[in-house]
């Protein structure tokens, strides 16, 4: 309530400070009739050189002098007769009804009782287009009646009414601003609870939910601008009325009148005026509507498989539906442009011209990326869900953007590449064949040459079918990649249709070559250099080994075992 009053008062001291300026142009205007005259097209030189001055009673110019008198100029000789109709109209002594004409040989004298007021030359006369004697006629009717009613308007009691309507007003300006402030609240309020115990029920269907969401809060923003346009009405009104209770005042309300209903009706013309342009660009509007419902319709269902083109695939619904959407809005936008308020207005083209060239300029990098990630929709290299490997980067594509392309590493990690990047760079794509035949694994073991190497194969190929998500068809089997200085490279190949578990498929396999060659009897080693292996334990682990399995002895020769060797056989030969 109290910021509410305080942006009230606010308003009204704005539009005091306007009436002020009013008024004070009223003065101006006053002193200088020359700009509320009608221009025309040629001007007589005596009347550029000696400009039209108004006798002003109350901010009111009553009549216009424009002819100079000996060394006193126009505007000289109007501040002297406005002082005179001053002096008659506050002095009570002399009657409005003695001012008449008296008629010299050169010129008309407009007297009161005894004193001068005026005086009308015949250059008076042809300046104003009338005879002498009628402009004189007509200045006195006039001198009388802005003398009648300045007495009549500077009374104590015209005052004290005065006074007494400007409370009237103040109150009821007060009260009307009081009233709306509370039917504001207590309307917004309402509607608010209603909204509230409306959408708090579970009957309610969604998109009136969020329609209500959504809507509710532009409908306020409007409601606030009706308000305090509301508000500025009733002030203008306000001041308007106060400053015509006042006779010093009426004139600036009448101009704050002239002025707020020019306004008003420029408003008005700039409306209707623009009403043709408005219809066009409500059909604009209408016709992309209907064109973007249709690329909506026809895309989508291309891609739920409802409408199948020759050559086009499913996944390129969408970003064809974006870049046709794209198209059409920026069409549109050319096509209305011209059509909008202030399309060609100097502020407006500047402000186009400067966002131009800051997007061109400060967009080079973004471009680049949202061409390539335009292309990457119709290369079909890879699509959301499947497993990749961009560069150093392996994982699941989890958003393939128009400008970066996100990957969900096997360590949850999301890293988000841009699409140049991805142009440029080799992509591997596991998934694809995954889903028809399957994708191959492959792993190597370099074993012996002492190892048989159709042993190697069914231990190999047996790890693979112990292992989960490895498919039996293709079925697994093994290449004989080298045949290396001390060992044998064995590289297994096996299938699978479950890329996102690659890791752990190649652990369990590994854990199952293992066990495998640890049952079969078959140290995976790659031996570089021959070793006596007599005093050594195997490297098989314990678990599979028999129980009667015991460590070799370490055997040593030397001369005289081989002498005594060498007698024991020969007595054996002997015997």
């Amino acid at each position: 309530m109290r910021h509410t009053f305080r942006a009230v008062l606010l308003w009204a001291f704005v539009m005091y400070l306007g009436a002020l300026a009013f008024v004070a142009q009223g003065q101006q205007l006053s002193q200088n009739p020359a700009k509320q005259q009608p221009q025309t097209t040629s001007s007589a030189p005596s009347e550029i050189e000696n400009p039209p001055a108004a006798v002003v009673i109350d901010d009111r110019p009553i009549f216009y002098l424009n002819a100079p008198v000996g060394a006193y100029t126009a505007a000289d000789r109007a501040a002297a007769i406005q002082q005179r109709i001053l002096d008659l109209a506050k002095s009570g002594d002399v009657p409005v009804e003695s001012v008449h004409v008296e008629e010299r040989a050169e010129w008309s004298e407009i007297r009161s009782g005894n004193g001068l007021i005026m005086a009308v030359s015949d250059l008076d006369a042809q300046a104003r287009g009338r005879a002498r004697q009628q402009l004189a006629a007509e200045n006195a009717e006039i001198i009388r009646y802005s003398a009648r009613r300045y007495r009549e308007a500077h009374t104590w009691k015209n005052l004290l009414l005065d006074l007494l309507y400007t409370a009237l007003a103040t109150l009821a300006c007060g009260a009307f601003l009081w009233g709306l402030l509370r039917f504001r609240r207590a309307v917004r309020t309402r509607v608010e609870g209603w909204l509230n115990s409306r959408m708090s029920q579970p009957e309610v269907p969604s998109h009136l939910r969020l329609s209500a969401v959504y809507l509710w809060g532009p409908l306020l923003g409007l409601g606030t601008v009706f308000y305090w346009i509301i508000i500025v009405i009733v002030l203008q009104a306000y001041v308007t009325a106060v400053l015509r209770f006042f006779p010093q005042t009426e004139q600036a309300s009448l101009r704050t009148t002239d002025w707020f209903a020019s306004q008003l009706a420029i408003v008005g013309r700039a409306v209707t005026d623009y009403l043709p342009n408005l219809v066009l660009v409500i059909v604009i509007g209408a016709i992309t509507y209907l064109v973007l419902r249709a690329d909506t319709r026809i895309f989508g269902d291309i891609e739920a498989g409802r409408l199948k083109i020759s050559g086009f695939y499913p996944e390129w619904a969408r970003p064809t539906a974006n870049l046709v959407r794209i198209l059409v809005l920026a069409l549109a936008a050319v096509v209305v442009f011209p059509y909008l308020p202030g399309a060609k207005s100097p502020a407006f083209q500047g402000i186009s011209i400067f966002l131009g060239v800051l997007l061109s300029l400060g967009s080079s990098s973004a471009v680049a990326n949202a061409v390539a990630g335009t292309i990457l929709n119709y290369t079909r290299s890879f699509s959301i869900g499947d497993m990749v490997r961009i560069g150093d980067t392996f994982g699941e594509v989890v958003e393939k953007g128009l400008l970066v392309t996100r990957i969900l590493t096997p360590k949850r990690e999301t890293i988000a590449i841009p699409n140049g990047t991805v142009m440029g760079s080799a992509v591997k794509n596991y998934s694809t064949e995954a889903k028809t035949t399957g994708v191959a694994l492959y792993t190597t073991v370099t074993i012996g040459y002492d190892a048989p190497w159709r042993r190697v194969h069914e231990l190999l190929i047996g790890a693979a079918l112990a292992t989960q998500d490895i498919i039996k068809d293709p079925a697994p089997y093994v290449l004989q990649t080298a045949l290396n200085d001390f060992y044998v490279a064995y590289e297994l190949n096996v299938y699978t249709r479950t890329p996102t578990r690659m890791a752990e498929i190649y652990s369990e396999l590994h854990q199952n070559i293992q066990d495998k060659f640890n049952e079969g009897g078959i140290e995976i080693n790659s031996p570089h250099y021959t070793a006596l292996r007599d005093g050594n334990t195997t490297t098989i682990p314990a678990g599979y080994l028999p129980e009667s399995y015991q460590a070799p002895s370490f055997r040593v020769r030397t001369a005289e075992n081989e002498a005594e060797r060498s007698d024991r056989a020969t007595e054996r030969e002997l015997a």
